[in-house]
């Protein structure tokens, strides 16, 4: 596929999508206070927020098997969250979590002994790629180390919910702590139960959609507009404020511990902007969609990027040369944010991409095929 940005100037206004990360947390307290009229699957929604849907449809309905399809939040936070449900009814787990693309590969190690010690076994089918949870869950204190994923600590606030006599022990420095208090923000939304002004289901924008759209309106030839984002958000990604008012130092450092999603388009950014930028704690990266580690090292040397890597930094070194190119090619690797990072080096190179697909973007941000329709062809 090619996208048209050589020799144009653009000028054009984009909402930032729902926020995955409070729509997932939404859909999921709501369930757990009663609330299911939400689940109905909508044609603005992501691939990850579909799954949610899913899966709380299917659970309220009895049926053992739910589809995560490719999202981790998805199955990080349903596995607690349904063994925690099926506990308050009285009801034994026998569920079957399904997988796509690399989420079977992606590590649950340390939810499986969280969640053993309470007489829940997570099992690994290697020929369907599918989780098999099974036991009866007991209450009492859950211990989780908080360095290893926020998501298995939401996972089980959240489940929480449900399960009155249980405590959640978090040990270690937390990663992404940005999402934990997210999640406490909207579990304290609830406390007091559902009132008439909570009835009605209403997701603030993303900021790690918003953050690609700020870094295009960077890079982009012209201007791009961006709506839907609240300045006031506990969301960690709206730190890509920040990082945009550091562009044009001559060496910056930036830890991304508790960012690691927004880190694909800060090093395109950075690439464009700076002399050199080491992005700290980024292992985690290697370990999403694809390894995002690799794919952005690879895509910025096809534009001709240095970049270098250790365990956990990722250093990239400013564009040194004017070179003129028609067109990049580049790939997506199945993973929605290596997607709109392409589309920022071709903007900041002034050139037309050309991609293997677009599909990807599906996962998170689906509005993003129409503005590259009317915008980018």
């Amino acid at each position: 596929m090619r996208l048209k940005i050589k020799d144009r100037r653009f000028d054009f206004c984009a909402q930032a999508p729902d926020s995955k990360s409070v729509y997932h947390r939404e859909l999921i307290v709501r369930f757990l206070h009663g609330i299911k009229d939400d689940l109905s699957v909508l044609v603005s929604d992501s691939k990850d927020i579909a799954a949610t849907k899913e899966c709380l449809r299917a659970l309220s309905s009895g049926e053992n098997e739910l589809d995560c399809n490719e999202s981790g939040s998805t199955l990080r936070f349903m596995i607690p969250v349904a063994c925690a449900y099926l506990c308050s009814l009285g009801k034994e787990v026998n569920i079957i979590f399904k997988t796509a693309g690399r989420l079977f590969d992606r590590p649950l190690d340390d939810l499986e002994k969280c969640l053993n010690a309470h007489g829940i076994i997570i099992k690994k089918d290697d020929k369907t790629r599918n989780f098999i949870v099974e036991g009866n869950l007991s209450e009492g204190t859950f211990v989780i180390d908080g360095s290893v994923s926020s998501q298995y600590v939401s996972g089980l606030m959240m489940a929480l919910i449900v399960l009155p006599h249980s405590t959640l022990e978090v040990t270690g420095t937390a990663s992404s702590v940005h999402y934990i208090e997210l999640t406490k923000s909207v579990i304290d939304k609830y406390k007091d139960g559902v009132t008439e002004d909570l009835n009605e289901l209403h997701i603030e924008g993303d900021w790690s959609g918003g953050a690609f759209l700020l870094c295009l309106n960077e890079l982009i030839n012209g201007r791009v507009e961006v709506g839907n984002l609240n300045p006031d958000s506990v969301q960690g990604d709206k730190e890509i404020t920040g990082f945009i008012g550091h562009a044009g130092e001559e060496h910056l450092e930036w830890d991304c511990k508790d960012i690691p999603d927004i880190v694909p388009y800060m090093a395109v950014l950075a690439a464009f902007k700076n002399k050199v930028t080491v992005f700290k704690n980024i292992g985690r990266l290697r370990v999403k969609e694809s390894d995002r580690v690799a794919a952005i090292r690879e895509q910025l040397g096809l534009a001709g990027i240095r970049t270098e890597e250790t365990d956990e930094e990722l250093t990239v070194y400013g564009k040194d040369n004017d070179e003129a190119r028609d067109i990049i090619k580049l790939e997506s690797y199945n993973d929605h944010r290596m997607v709109m990072s392409a589309i920022l080096i071709a903007a900041a190179l002034k050139c037309d991409l050309e991609i293997d697909t677009i599909d990807p973007v599906d996962k998170s941000f689906p509005g993003l095929r129409d503005i590259i329709r009317e915008e980018f062809s």
